[in-house]
C-alpha cells in the first residue's frame, strides 16, 4: 500500500481538510470581532500562530487514532468492520472538498475583487495611515442657554486639548482645525477623516453661577464605539483640575501617560479670579482668528485679565503671543514696540510658571525677528518639547529654520505643523512659502489651493497661488486669482495686479511695472493708502521675474535694514539665483545673519570665500 493510500486510510487528509476549514472560519470571525473590542494586535497574531502549530498535533492524532461508532481507538486496534463505511467517508470527502472550494472562492473574491476597490477609497487610505493615538478635541457644546458663554465652552475644550498636546505619545489636532467644524452637521467619522485622526473627543458644558457641569465622551472614529464617557460636576474654581482629570481619563483610555498626571498638586497656572479666566479665554479665541482688529482686542482682554489676576501666568503668555505677531498685521505698532512688549509678558509668564510652552514660543518668535538665529531655534525647540503637538511651536520653528537657511528641516517642521493643523491659514501660507523656497512650485500652489477650498478668501494663499501660476506661465489663472485677492482684500489693487500679469505675459511694459513696485515702502500691503497686494519678499521675487535684477537687488538691500523685515525669506527663493553671486547680495546675506542654502551650487567661488 502506498504512503498516500495509507494517509487516506488513516483519514489524515480528511483531518487536514477539516482543520484548515475550521481554522479559516475561526480567523474570519476573529478578524471581524477582535477590532470591535479594541483587542491588541498581538492577540490576533497569537491566534494565527496557535492555529498554525495546532495542525501538526491534529495530523499526528489522526494518524494514530480512528473514529469508530464506539469512539476514538488506536488505528492498530480497529478492525476493518469498525471503520466508517466507505460511502460515508466519500460523503465526508466531498463535503470537505466543497468547503475548501468555497473558502478558496471567497478568498479570491475578497483578495482580488473587493480589497483593491476598498483600499482605493479615501476612507480606507486615511484609515491605513492614521495613527492609533491621534485625537481631535471638538469644541464642546454650550448648554448654558446663554450665547455669551460660548467662549467658555470653547475655552474648556482648548485647555483640555492643550493638556493632551503635552503628551509625546499623542498626535493632537490643533484648535484651528478641530474648531473649524463648529456648528456644522458632520458625522464624527467624516471629521476624523478630514483631520486624519483616529479618536474624537466631544462634549458639552453647562455653566451656572459658580458651578459647571462638563460631559465628555471619547469616540473611536474607526469603529464608531464610545471608549469612555463621564460627567463632571464641579465648582468653577476647580476648572483646571477638571481639565486635567478629563485628560487623565482619556490617557487611560488610550493607554498613554498624560503630562503630570501622577501629581495631585493644583495647576501652576490656575487663575485666582474666574473673571480673569473669562477674559483670557475670550482673548485666546481672538488670537487664533488673527487679523488686526482681533489681535488688538485680544491684547486688551489679556491686559484686563492680568489686571484682575496679577499672578495668572497664562494671561501673560497670551499677551506675549499677541504682541509677537501684532506688528505683522497692524501698522499701528512698530516692531520694536511689539517685540519689547512680547518679551516683557513672556518673561513674566515664565517667572510665574516655567512649564508653559507659549512664553518660549513667543520668545523664540521675537528672536527670529531680531535675527538671533541660534536663540530662536533653541527657544522654539523648548516649546515643542513642552508641548509636542503644538502646531504653533512647530510652525514658528519651521519659519525660524527656513529663514536661517536650513530649508530641509524648516520644511519638515512646517509639514508637521500642517499635519497637526491642516485647516490653519497662516500655517498653510508659510508651508507654501517653504515649498517655494525649495523650488517645489506646483506643491506650493497645491498646498495653498487646499486651504482655499476651506477658506476661499485667505489673502496670503491667494497671493502664493497667483505667484505659482505666474512662475508656471499660467497667466490667465494668475489674473483671475489676483482679481479675487483684490476683490476680497483691497479693490484698489485690481488695476495694478492686472497690469503686472500683462507685463509678465509680454503685453505691457515690464520696466514701468517694476519701477512702481520697487518704489513701494516696507509692508505697503498692510497700508490702506496703498494699492499693493503683495508682501515684501514676494515683490523681490517679482522684480526678478520682470527681468530687473538691479531693481531687485536695490529693493532687497533697502528692506534688509528695516526692523521686522522678511528679506531673509526673499533671499531663500530660487528666483534670486541670477543675483545670488553679486557681492552686494552676499552683503545682504551677512547683514541678515543667515545662511544661503544655494550659494554652494549657484556660485561656488562665493561659497569658498565665505568659508
Amino acid at each position: 500500500m502506498s504512503f498516500f493510500s495509507e494517509l487516506r486510510r488513516r483519514n489524515v487528509i480528511r483531518m487536514a481538510g477539516l482543520y484548515l476549514v475550521g481554522a479559516w472560519l475561526i480567523m474570519q470571525v476573529a478578524e471581524t470581532l477582535l477590532p470591535i473590542f479594541q483587542t491588541p494586535d498581538w492577540v490576533l497574531r497569537t491566534l494565527v500562530l496557535v492555529l498554525a502549530l495546532g495542525l501538526i498535533p491534529a495530523l499526528v492524532f489522526s494518524w494514530l487514532f480512528e473514529l469508530t461508532p464506539e469512539g476514538f481507538k488506536l488505528d492498530s486496534d480497529v478492525a476493518p468492520s469498525q471503520s466508517i463505511a466507505p460511502q460515508t467517508a466519500r460523503r465526508m470527502d466531498r463535503a470537505i472538498i466543497a468547503a475548501l472550494t468555497l473558502a478558496l472562492v471567497y478568498f479570491c473574491i475578497d483578495k482580488f475583487a473587493l480589497t483593491p476597490h476598498q483600499d482605493a477609497s479615501p476612507e480606507a487610505e486615511a484609515t491605513s495611515t492614521t495613527d492609533a493615538h491621534s485625537i481631535a478635541v471638538l469644541p464642546f457644546v454650550n448648554m448654558s442657554g446663554d450665547v455669551d458663554n460660548e467662549y467658555f465652552s470653547d475655552g474648556i475644550s482648548e485647555e483640555i486639548l492643550n493638556v493632551l498636546a503635552g503628551t509625546p505619545e499623542l498626535q493632537v489636532a490643533a484648535r484651528t482645525s478641530s474648531f473649524s467644524f463648529k456648528g456644522k452637521a458632520m458625522e464624527v467619522p467624516d471629521i476624523a477623516r478630514a483631520l486624519n485622526v483616529r479618536m474624537v473627543l466631544e462634549g458639552s458644558v453647562r455653566k451656572q453661577s459658580t458651578s459647571v457641569r462638563i460631559t465628555a465622551q471619547l469616540i473611536d472614529a474607526k469603529t464608531g464605539f464610545h471608549l469612555w464617557s463621564q460627567t463632571f460636576d464641579r465648582k468653577l474654581e476647580d476648572i483646571f483640575a477638571i481639565q486635567d482629570e478629563i485628560a487623565r481619563a482619556i490617557g487611560a483610555a488610550l493607554k498613554v501617560t498624560i503630562g503630570n498626571a501622577t501629581t495631585a498638586e493644583p495647576h501652576a497656572s490656575a487663575p485666582k479670579d474666574i473673571a480673569a479666566y473669562d477674559m483670557f479665554l475670550r482673548g485666546m479665541a481672538l488670537w487664533h482668528t488673527r487679523g488686526e482688529d482681533n489681535l488688538w482686542a485680544a491684547v486688551d482682554l489679556f491686559k484686563q485679565a492680568v489686571a484682575a489676576d496679577p499672578v495668572f501666568a497664562q494671561a501673560y503668555a497670551g499677551l506675549a503671543l499677541a504682541y509677537t505677531i501684532l506688528p505683522a498685521y497692524s501698522s499701528r505698532i512698530s516692531w520694536d514696540q511689539g517685540l519689547q512688549h512680547s518679551d516683557e509678558a513672556a518673561l513674566r509668564a515664565l517667572a510665574l510658571d516655567p512649564s508653559l510652552p507659549e512664553p518660549f514660543a513667543a520668545l523664540g518668535n521675537t528672536s527670529t525677528v531680531r535675527l538671533q538665529r541660534e536663540n530662536s531655534i533653541a527657544l522654539l525647540r523648548r516649546a515643542v518639547m513642552l508641548r509636542p503637538s503644538s502646531a504653533a511651536a512647530h510652525h514658528w520653528l519651521g519659519n525660524a529654520l527656513a529663514s536661517a537657511g536650513n530649508l530641509a528641516e524648516g520644511l519638515a517642521e512646517l509639514e508637521r505643523a500642517s499635519v497637526l493643523d491642516p485647516r490653519s491659514g497662516v500655517i498653510a501660507e508659510n508651508h507654501a512659502y517653504s515649498l517655494l523656497a525649495a523650488g517645489r512650485i506646483a506643491d506650493a500652489r497645491a498646498r495653498c489651493q487646499a486651504l482655499l477650498d476651506i477658506i476661499p478668501d485667505h489673502p496670503s494663499c491667494l497671493q502664493y497661488v497667483a505667484l505659482g501660476n505666474l512662475l508656471l506661465g499660467e497667466y490667465g489663472a494668475a489674473d483671475a486669482t489676483l482679481a479675487q485677492l483684490a476683490a476680497t482684500f483691497k479693490p484698489a489693487g485690481t488695476g495694478g495686479a492686472h497690469e503686472l500679469v500683462e507685463a509678465l505675459a509680454g503685453r505691457a511694459d515690464r520696466r514701468t511695472v517694476a519701477e512702481r513696485m520697487a518704489a513701494l515702502p516696507p509692508s505697503s500691503n498692510l497700508s490702506a493708502d496703498s494699492a499693493n497686494l503683495m508682501e515684501d519678499h514676494v515683490i523681490a521675487a517679482i522684480l526678478m521675474m520682470l527681468g530687473e535684477p538691479e531693481l531687485a537687488l536695490s529693493y532687497t538691500e533697502r528692506l534688509a535694514s528695516v526692523p521686522g523685515n522678511v528679506m531673509d525669506w526673499a533671499v531663500m527663493l530660487p528666483m534670486m539665483d541670477p543675483i545670488r553671486c553679486e557681492p552686494r547680495f552676499r552683503a545682504v546675506i551677512e547683514k541678515l545673519k543667515t545662511h544661503d542654502p544655494y550659494v554652494a551650487t549657484v556660485c561656488p567661488a562665493a561659497s569658498t570665500v565665505e568659508r
